[in-house]
């Protein structure tokens, strides 16, 4: 028995076909379309639980088909986008222009599937303004950080190809711990030297000089949302102090590790150095 009909909006033809697989076996109905134009023009014929929006497309984005849509009635419909944090400006205007809470492409697909069955929901409309007050919250939070970093470091982190394979990484690895990793010290110290290891290995894989191992380290640490920046400046202080650390010293292993078997395995990685440190910090 369907629980219910979906709508998934993405130019990619394997996006579309790995999300509709995966939410077709979990019984939902999904109807894909590869742009703004066609949703459009099945909002005529279909009435779904909710949308699933790609952020980034040609011709019509996911900003413009979303105010399109709330524009021709579509007001109590769910609009969930799908994109990256590289697009966190997007994904704030897209907020603002009606949409109702956004999904990290490479986050895991059991999150997806938390966000569907959220948003599909009886109550969902009921509580949808305050989900939505914390989505745009957060977003802000992190274009916030991002601008602090490019100021404080001297680094065009979205500019920067070495800065987004940090930030890619992250995403990836810290969407397997959940939101409350990195609440105490001892994580955070582990977290500190988890971070100095994958940027040390991307360094010295793209042959870039030690001397910017900090300003890296600064951003990485800020684009996590760990720490906030009083909690970055105090380890950074005294870093030398604290790679003596043996938490440190051994997050910093495990990061190496880590960023390692990414490069290897691409979007099947595990990011076991912070999943076994969270189990047993547990």
């Amino acid at each position: 028995m369907s629980k219910g009909t979906i709508i998934l909006v993405d130019d990619d033809a394997k996006q579309r076909r790995l999300y509709a697989d995966f939410l077709g076996g979990h019984d939902y109905h999904v109807i894909t379309a590869p742009d703004g134009y066609e949703v459009l023009s099945l909002l005529y014929r279909v009435t779904p639980k909710l949308i699933l929006l790609d952020i980034i497309m040609p011709e019509m984005n996911g900003i413009e088909t979303c105010k399109r849509i709330r524009a021709t009635g579509g007001h109590r419909m769910p609009i969930i986008f799908l994109t990256s944090l590289e697009y966190a400006d997007h994904i704030k205007a897209g907020l603002l222009a009606g949409g109702d809470d956004y999904i990290l492409k490479n986050g895991s697909l059991d999150q997806v599937l938390e966000r569907v069955r959220y948003w599909s929901s009886s109550d969902a409309r009921i509580k949808a303004e305050r989900r939505r007050e914390k989505a745009i919250k957060d977003v802000t939070k992190y274009l916030d950080v991002h601008i602090l970093t490019a100021k404080r470091g001297q680094i065009k982190w979205r500019e920067d190809p070495i800065a987004m394979a940090l930030t890619d990484f992250l995403e990836r690895a810290l969407a397997t711990v959940g939101e409350q990793f990195g609440q105490s010290n001892e994580q955070q110290l582990y977290f500190l030297g988890y971070v100095a290891g994958i940027v040390d290995y991307e360094l010295k894989k793209q042959g870039t000089l030690k001397p910017q191992t900090r300003k890296y380290i600064r951003g990485a640490l800020q684009i996590s949302g760990i720490m906030n920046e009083e909690q970055v400046n105090e380890l950074l202080d005294g870093l030398d102090a604290v790679s003596a650390n043996d938490l440190a010293r051994n997050g910093y292993m495990n990061g190496r590790r880590d960023k390692s078997a990414a490069d290897v395995a691409g979007p099947d990685f595990i990011p076991r150095g912070l999943i076994e440190f969270k189990i047993e910090a547990a």
